[in-house]
């Protein structure tokens, strides 16, 4: 499987505006040469191995001490603000309703990544079940980076108290990955 170096580019820039220049020097040196070289002069719309991206994950989360996936949670809600264009969807919002747009983001999966899709099986007034179907690997890491997509997605499209549980990951065993995000109002 192969992701857009996009996603790592983000994570590293978002260790150094949150954590300062010194903590993302701690996480490269537990990263080997490539995916050092891929930060220092790859192309934001190219393809990467997803390993790579896994990769700076765990130094990150081995760097900052924490191994619990928050991390990596933080980093995927960092990509999301960045990749979503949320002016826009906030303006569609109050012409589309928000489970088409829900539906809508889970498909901008393949821009992002050559394998797999995302989809929304189920959508209420007060939450939503997200799958990931169809990689041939997985990673609790690169899910917990999901887990905080799916916050942001949810948080983009309008409601409010956001919250994320990946209630299965085949990263850790699971016969599938699933989110269930749930917020605490409806949409305005």
């Amino acid at each position: 499987m192969n992701v857009k170096l996009q996603g790592l580019l983000n994570a590293a820039r978002w260790v150094d505006q949150t954590y300062g220049p010194a903590t993302l020097t701690d996480v490269r040196a537990r990263c080997s040469p490539a995916v050092c070289e891929r930060l220092d002069s790859g192309i934001a719309n190219t393809w990467h191995p997803f390993a790579e991206f896994v990769e700076f994950l765990t130094a990150t989360e081995e760097a900052l001490g924490h191994r619990d996936g928050r991390i990596a949670e933080q980093i995927g809600i960092a990509a999301a603000r960045a990749n979503l264009p949320q002016a826009l969807v906030r303006m569609a919002t109050y012409i589309a309703r928000p489970e088409f747009l829900m539906r809508r983001i889970a498909g901008l999966w393949r821009q992002y990544n050559d394998e797999g899709e995302m989809r929304v099986l189920t959508f209420t007034e007060r939450g939503a079940e997200i799958e990931l179907l169809g990689l041939s690997t997985s990673s609790w890491l690169f899910c917990c980076t999901l887990t905080g997509w799916s916050i942001e997605m949810a948080r983009t499209v309008g409601f409010a108290s956001v919250m994320c549980k990946h209630a299965q990951c085949r990263g850790r065993g699971g016969a599938r990955c699933l989110w269930r995000v749930q917020w605490a109002t409806n949409h305005p």
